[in-house]
């Protein structure tokens, strides 16, 4: 892979796009009128009611990820509404590691595939296929560790897909997924892991990885 290609990777850190590069999945949509009333839900909890983080960067975290099906949400809503705010912080058990990281995995997939294609075409990359199986390699700890994304997701992909030759990375997809860090460091406002918005980490609230 060439050079300007691996900086281009660097740059952007995480991003996607499918078929030609534009108009590729929505990814916003992938989330259920129930999967967002928990995320504001878990904020309610986490910044409001047991002030353990700011709710700005409670929205920023939550607002990232995706949920499983609509009951186990609900679930998690209701024994919330009753939950007191232990110390050390902990979310009741019906809402630990019910986020569903599965579109994170798609959206590196379709990353690899667009910037591939750009790659190919402006002459940073001489096979379509090779270059898609070192992508996977060098954003491998990212994709693995991703459990959300940002939202300018959907952005990334149609601005990969309209990306000039000689051109850095869009900002739209600096950052664009989240990453679940063990950093002890990071670990500071809630103690069940952290995101990594590129850098810096945030902390964040039991969650899957994709990789896992």
């Amino acid at each position: 892979m060439a050079l300007g290609l691996v900086g281009f990777l660097l740059l952007a850190c995480s991003g996607s796009s499918s078929g030609d590069g534009g108009g590729g999945s929505n990814y916003a949509s992938k989330r259920s009128s129930t999967c967002l009333a928990w995320q504001d839900s878990m904020c309610d909890f986490i910044a409001d009611k047991c002030q353990a983080q700011a709710r700005a960067d409670c929205d920023e975290l939550y607002q990232s990820l995706f949920c499983k099906d609509d009951a186990t949400m609900q679930a998690c809503i209701g024994t919330l509404s009753a939950a007191t705010c232990p110390t050390p912080l902990e979310v009741p058990a019906e809402c630990k590691n019910i986020n569903d990281p599965a579109p994170v995995g798609a959206y590196c997939q379709e990353f690899a595939r667009a910037v591939c294609k750009f790659g190919v075409r402006c002459g940073e990359a001489s096979d379509q296929a090779a270059c898609e199986a070192q992508v996977a390699v060098d954003l491998a700890s990212t994709c693995n560790g991703g459990v959300g994304l940002s939202a300018t997701a959907d952005q990334c992909l149609a601005d990969l897909g309209t990306l000039a030759c000689g051109q850095q990375a869009p900002p739209s997809c600096s950052g664009v997924i989240k990453v679940l860090s063990s950093s002890p460091a990071a670990d500071v406002v809630v103690p069940w892991g952290t995101f990594t918005l590129a850098e810096p980490r945030l902390g964040a609230a039991g969650v899957s990885p994709s990789g896992r």
